[in-house]
């Protein structure tokens, strides 16, 4: 993994650390969606146990928070982040990650961060709403979708699963970034505990990309 930028100054264990955690705990949400989405018949029992797993995981990372919510035909593994407000957020964490091409808030292609006059008068602006366009040489185009929640008092991150999980996104370093730099619990399990639901066969490539599909039209709207 590419260990510099925002997540330089955190050692190389403790990133992988939380990637274990967080990468198992976002495998587990989507396998019980699509559960949910089927009506299988033991949710009654997976569900409050991943519920119970994600406040583990909150105890023991201060600066990310994970929450769930059961929609009609889903079962939403919901993403904050601790930052005041979506301006600190770009600042101190997305305009920091290399690649940033462009922002905007109903597209993120509004304002080219190269216009420095123009983005300067977009971020004074900013209120609750922040999508980001990143370009990288080896992986391609990626947008992050941030929103101000303030019941939580936190930022929201959508996403979509197959990027959250590659360590080397942007959104994936944007997490990893506030669930470290306040330190975090070591003696609270996360990953072991998450392995015992056994969802060992989690989606070949195809099927993962068809079902991870589904979840786009919400992030962009």
């Amino acid at each position: 993994m590419a260990n510099n930028g925002i997540l330089g100054e955190f050692n190389p264990s403790d990133i992988n650390h939380f990637k274990k955690d967080f990468t198992q705990m976002i495998k587990v949400g989507a396998e019980i969606d699509r559960y949910y989405a089927e009506a299988h018949h033991d949710l009654d029992v997976l569900i409050p146990k991943y519920e119970k797993l994600a406040e583990q995981f909150n105890k023991k990372y201060k600066g990310i928070k994970i929450k769930t919510r059961k929609a009609i035909d889903r079962y939403i593994v919901r993403i904050f982040v601790k930052s005041r407000d979506i301006k600190e957020f770009f600042a101190e964490s997305a305009a920091r990650i290399p690649g940033i091409k462009s922002v905007g808030r109903s597209n993120p292609s509004q304002v080219d961060v190269s216009d420095a006059d123009k983005l300067a008068r977009f971020l004074d602006g900013l209120l609750d709403k922040l999508q980001i366009s990143y370009l990288d040489p080896e992986s391609g185009t990626s947008t992050i979708v941030a929103e101000m929640n303030p019941k939580e008092k936190m930022i929201e991150m959508m996403y979509n699963p197959a990027d959250i999980m590659n360590e080397n996104s942007a959104i994936f370093r944007i997490c990893a970034f506030y669930a470290l730099r306040e330190g975090f619990n070591r003696k609270i399990e996360v990953y072991g505990d998450a392995n015992t639901f056994g969802f060992f066969n989690l989606l070949d490539e195809i099927e993962g990309r068809e079902w991870y599909d589904k979840f786009n039209p919400r992030f962009f709207e």
